[in-house]
């Protein structure tokens, strides 16, 4: 879903929807799993966002399905063509695990991902680890409510 951090960049991409460059602007392995985590813990659909310079990024996670809209980021009045809008069937389980995956899988890139100012690296690190902590929690306790016999009102 998430490549390897890459001076700045990483790409996005659910099965069926195009390739999102997405940059620094955001520091996407922190903002994006503690909206993932809240999503679990409510059971509520979430959104997370990128920048792609130009244009904005947004993943609404629903139950189900993944809806991406990508938008300029003026401030105008929207026309036909500002806007591209995808969907995946990605439920919100399979999503918080493809993201808990490619966190982990790359973390040190994850924790320098923003590199301005003088950052903690060794505070970031141990935020970032407790997070995944707690969305790996999360996963194991919600796969129950993702099976055949569930459904959301």
């Amino acid at each position: 879903m998430l490549t390897k951090p890459d001076t700045g960049w990483s790409n996005f991409q659910l099965e069926g929807t195009s390739v999102y460059e997405l940059s620094y602007l955001d520091d996407i392995a922190f903002e994006w799993i503690e909206q993932a985590i809240h999503g679990l813990k409510t059971l509520s659909p979430f959104c997370v966002k990128g920048f792609m310079e130009p244009g904005r990024f947004l993943c609404i996670v629903s139950y189900w399905n993944c809806h991406i809209i990508c938008e300029d980021e003026e401030k105008h009045l929207l026309e036909e063509g500002d806007i591209t809008m995808e969907y995946s069937h990605t439920s919100m389980l399979e999503f918080c695990k493809y993201l808990y995956h490619d966190i982990k899988q790359n973390m040190e890139e994850w924790v320098h991902f923003i590199d301005y100012g003088n950052p903690d690296w060794d505070r970031k690190r141990k935020i970032l680890e407790r997070d995944l902590h707690k969305l790996e929690k999360l996963i194991l306790r919600r796969e129950k409510s993702f099976d055949e016999d569930h459904c959301f009102l």
